[in-house]
C-alpha cells in the first residue's frame, strides 16, 4: 500500500501544483480557479499498474488493479481519495493530501494530520496550457528500506491522467514501479449535431 499512498500523493502535488503556477501567473479570480479545478476536481476511474514485488528482482511481471479517484478542493491543497479493488471482496481505500510551495516548485505530501511525510521537485509549470500538459517530478525516497532516486511523469488531458513513477538506486538508470491510467468517471458531453 505504500506505492499507493506515494502515487496517490504525486496526484494531489501535481493538482495543487495547478493551482499554485495559475496563480503566479495572475492573480486569480473566482472563474479562473473553477476553470483549473476542473481539470482535476472531480471523479476518475481506470487502472493501477505496477511492478510485482513478490517476484524476484529480475522478474518484469505487472500487476493491475482496478481503481476509481475523487478529487476535492480542501483548504490550501487537494484531496484525494482513492478506491482499489484488490480482489473478490476485497477493497482498499486511501486518503492523502497535497501543498504546493510555488516560491519553490516543490509540493508537499501530508498524512491525514497533516504531517508533511515527502516533497518533490516540479518541472513542466511554464508549459502548461489552461492546466493542461505534462509534469516531471523528482526527489528522493524509500524502497525496500534503501534510498531510491524517484521520477514520476505526468500527462494531464482533458479526460485522462498518466501517472507514471520510475525509482533507481543511486547511479543505477531508473526501473518502472507502477503506473495510473484514469479517465473521468462521466463521458464528456456531446453537443448534438457538431
Amino acid at each position: 500500500m505504500r506505492g499507493f499512498r506515494i502515487v496517490a500523493g504525486l496526484l494531489a502535488a501535481s493538482s495543487s501544483l495547478l493551482l499554485a503556477q495559475k496563480k503566479e501567473a495572475a492573480p486569480s479570480s473566482t472563474a479562473e480557479v473553477a476553470q483549473l479545478q476542473g481539470v482535476l476536481a472531480g471523479s476518475w476511474a481506470g487502472t493501477l499498474e505496477y511492478r510485482d514485488f513478490s517476484e524476484p528482482a529480475t522478474s518484469t511481471k505487472r500487476v493491475k488493479l482496478p481503481t476509481w479517484l475523487s478529487i476535492e478542493l480542501t483548504g490550501p491543497g487537494l484531496r484525494f481519495h482513492y478506491i482499489y479493488d484488490d480482489g473478490p471482496n476485497k477493497t482498499v481505500t486511501e486518503t492523502s493530501l497535497a501543498r504546493i510551495d510555488s516560491a519553490t516548485a516543490r509540493y508537499s505530501i501530508m498524512d491525514p494530520a497533516g504531517k508533511v511525510t515527502e516533497s518533490y521537485a516540479i518541472a513542466g509549470l511554464a508549459q502548461l496550457r489552461e492546466g493542461r500538459g505534462n509534469l516531471t517530478l523528482t526527489g528522493t525516497g524509500t524502497e525496500d528500506d534503501a534510498a531510491v532516486e524517484v521520477r514520476t511523469t505526468m500527462r494531464v488531458g482533458r479526460n485522462i491522467l498518466e501517472i507514471t513513477r520510475e525509482t533507481a538506486v543511486p547511479g543505477q538508470p531508473y526501473t518502472f514501479r507502477h503506473a495510473y491510467t484514469l479517465v473521468r468517471a462521466t463521458p464528456p458531453a456531446v453537443t448534438p449535431g457538431k
